[in-house]
């Protein structure tokens, strides 16, 4: 229904951009795919096991829960049976061996607790951060990264594998999306002017999707 509802929208706004052209301007996203760390692609040898821990809901949950679902089901695509989330790696007797929160930026003494506590080879750590809250961090991380004060939508998604029997990081790559207002510029008054069109642009799931979609055809 939500989606047949998305659908009825765009087709919505498409139409009013083509019939009323001189109200409505179609704004482009842009995207980055940075490789920070990539050592490897994808392991793809048999009975290899991936934890795949999507660590987003803890910076924007309401917005990103459908990239749980994204991420896990690209895995289970690629994996069949070999790739888990934290919910469903369990042992013979149906326990959770996992109890403990897994952060994106993942400590040694977790790494080596997997290590010692599992039978996984891979685990697999993304989260997602919005223009907002990459210009509103005070972290210095980020500060590369900063949008424009004309940002209308972007996000950041970053995405690593570690490996964890031989403890080292196997890929980082982070991906990121922006649509911007620009104005237009005035050859007559030499100045840039705003035209008072109302922007259609990609929204910020379908923005985190493409940026997916990128990283997932570079680790293949």
């Amino acid at each position: 229904m939500k989606k047949r509802l998305l659908l009825t929208i765009i087709l919505l706004c498409s139409s009013c951009s083509i019939l009323f052209h001189n109200h409505f301007e179609r704004k482009s996203a842009n995207y980055e795919l940075q490789d920070l760390w990539v050592a490897a692609t994808l392991d793809y040898n048999d009975n290899v096991k991936y934890l795949v821990n999507t660590t987003q809901e803890n910076y924007v949950a309401n917005h990103t829960d459908f990239y749980n679902e994204y991420v896990l089901n690209f895995f289970r695509d690629e994996f069949k049976n070999q790739s888990y989330s934290k919910v469903n790696y369990k042992d013979n007797n149906g326990k959770t061996l996992i109890p403990f929160t897994l952060d994106y930026e993942l400590s040694q003494e977790y790494i080596n607790n997997l290590k010692q506590i599992t039978d996984l080879d891979y685990i697999v750590l993304t989260k997602i951060l919005n223009a907002n809250q990459i210009n509103n961090s005070n972290d210095l991380q980020y500060n590369n990264l900063k949008y424009k004060s004309n940002v209308l939508a972007g996000s950041v998604v970053f995405f690593k594998i570690i490996d964890i029997i031989n403890n080292r990081k196997v890929i980082e790559l982070r991906c990121k999306s922006a649509v911007y207002d620009n104005p237009k510029f005035n050859f007559n008054t030499n100045s840039y002017e705003d035209d008072n069109k109302i922007a259609l642009y990609t929204n910020e799931e379908q923005l985190i999707k493409k940026c997916s979609k990128r990283i997932f055809r570079r680790i293949k």
